[in-house]
């Protein structure tokens, strides 16, 4: 830090070591993040623990470390979750897949039930869950960091969630209306070119889906149809190269009477659909 005293001077300081992306912006956010404050005039003064926490949050975001992270928290629709370490972060596709899934939701009758699998911090359970008040939304993963936030989370939403520890369908009872996953989908070459900031900060389990990106995604196929009910709905986000893929898989179990892939806003086929038999 040298002699840094003033604003400007953390600023400037700031983006020689922010090197990614836009380093003013960076750097100033990193400034709200260690103040509370927007703006500051170039020549003010920091307060010692203000000046304490804008070195270690910079520092932070210099070895790769996401925003959600530093902050504690993302957005996602119209509402925000807390992000603890170690629990997926979600992303803009997922947003995406919830608006797809309470459109279908909305078809179904009074009292829907509807499970998501590995819920991660809980954004698709709860988006259901505030889409339906009248729903029974369950949200499954096999991690208990991951349940917590969930839990943490719709208790901070004022929604409520039935959570449950499984291994993908092996402790689930019951049948159901929809669900909906953003299961593992990155395969192991993928992961291992993914950006330090992934790799090091989401948990390997959350992305990686074995050696073609589709070994959860086999799993979902081959257990989901015993849990919906006739005319249900499986909504599953993949990578786009895993369409043809994704719809063989679909054609092969003989389960579905409907299937279609979606595209996203940015054009790429994102999204899998479809309905029970």
């Amino acid at each position: 830090m040298g002699k840094a005293t003033t604003v400007g001077e953390y600023l400037r300081w700031a983006k020689e070591k922010l090197k990614n992306g836009d380093p003013l912006r960076e750097a100033r956010k990193a400034l709200f993040l260690a103040t509370g404050e927007f703006a500051f005039p170039e020549k003010a003064r920091l307060t010692p623990w203000e000046r304490a926490r804008f070195r270690r949050i910079v520092e932070a975001r210099a070895r790769g470390v996401p925003w959600p992270v530093l902050e504690g928290v993302t957005g996602f629709l119209d509402f925000e979750v807390l992000v603890p370490p170690g629990v997926f972060i979600p992303r803009p596709e997922t947003e995406e897949l919830a608006e797809l899934a309470i459109q279908f939701f909305h078809e179904f009758p009074h009292s829907p039930r509807a499970l998501d699998m590995g819920t991660g911090t809980g954004v698709l359970a709860i988006a259901l869950a505030k889409a339906r008040p009248d729903a029974e939304v369950w949200a499954v993963d096999k991690s208990f960091r991951a349940l917590r936030a969930a839990k943490r989370n719709a208790q901070r939403l004022g929604v409520t969630l039935h959570l449950l520890r499984s291994d993908g369908f092996s402790q689930v009872s019951g049948k159901f209306h929809l669900i909906v996953a953003n299961p593992p989908y990155v395969s192991q070459e993928e992961w291992r070119k993914l950006p330090k900031e992934v790799r090091n900060f989401d948990p390997r389990l959350a992305l990686e889906g074995g050696k073609d990106g589709l070994s959860f995604v086999r799993r979902i196929f081959r257990e989901s149809p015993d849990f919906l009910l006739p005319g249900g709905m499986l909504l599953l986000e993949i990578a786009p190269s895993q369409k043809d893929a994704v719809l063989h898989l679909a054609q092969a179990s003989g389960a579905w009477a409907e299937m279609r892939v979606y595209s996203d806003l940015s054009g790429k086929d994102r999204f899998f659909v479809g309905r029970r038999c």
